[in-house]
């Protein structure tokens, strides 16, 4: 049935709906949108819905209790939109290759960075061991799919999730530090920063309080 011309435009526009679900669903019937006999408008909806691959990480930024600049290097990181040198040299600016970081004359690269260089798989197994996780570190991917896991928990995945965060913009900032200011900050320096930070933040979220009393000394 076309669209009555003598229609108003409320009544014209579910016709156009109609037209427009049988052609962007060509197997489906008004049928399939029924539920107990009856029209079912979230079903239609869900179905004119574009289909994305789940987002695994979004732990990691909505309702995240890290820090607002840390979460945003993380954001840049899952996004693989940290300037490494890699991406430096396709903008035709030319630096030293190697990582400044564990000075084992490895191509900078955003793997190598996270965690593939021994200052940042030192800089985050430390902090594991100190939260007393046992968890094999593995590439950039693997790491996210395991703290995207382990970051449901609302006490202790939370921490982790904090603690992720913070590895992520603390090694970022120590790569920025050493190659374009010539400062150099150590590793256990900069955990026992995120230490700090960490008990800061505790104060305040409730649920953190009885694991932090646990954890109340600096990594080893």
């Amino acid at each position: 049935m076309s669209t009555p011309k003598q229609a108003s435009w409320i009544v014209k526009k579910i016709f156009d709906a109609r037209e427009w679900l049988r052609q962007n669903n060509p197997t489906e019937t008004l049928n399939n949108f029924c539920k107990k006999g009856k029209f079912c408008i979230k079903k239609v909806y869900t179905a004119s819905r574009p289909k994305y691959q789940k987002c695994n990480w979004k732990r990691l930024t909505i309702a995240s209790k890290a820090i607002p600049r840390h979460q945003f290097i993380l954001w840049l990181a899952l996004h693989r939109r940290l300037a490494t040198v890699e991406r430096l040299q396709k903008w035709g600016i030319v630096v030293s290759k190697d990582c400044v970081l564990c000075r084992s004359n490895a191509k900078e690269t955003f793997d190598h960075l996270l965690f593939d260089c021994a200052y940042s798989r030192t800089m985050w197994s430390k902090i594991l061991r100190w939260a007393e996780v046992k968890h094999q570190i593995g590439s950039w991917d693997e790491e996210i799919s395991w703290i995207a896991k382990v970051a449901v928990n609302r006490s202790k995945g939370e921490i982790l999730a904090f603690l992720f965060t913070a590895v992520v913009y603390h090694v970022w900032n120590e790569r920025n530090n050493r190659r374009f200011q010539g400062k150099e900050i150590t590793c256990s320096k900069r955990i026992k920063e995120i230490i700090q930070m960490l008990h800061i933040r505790g104060q305040s979220v409730e649920n953190w309080k009885k694991e932090l009393e646990q954890l109340n000394s600096y990594p080893s």
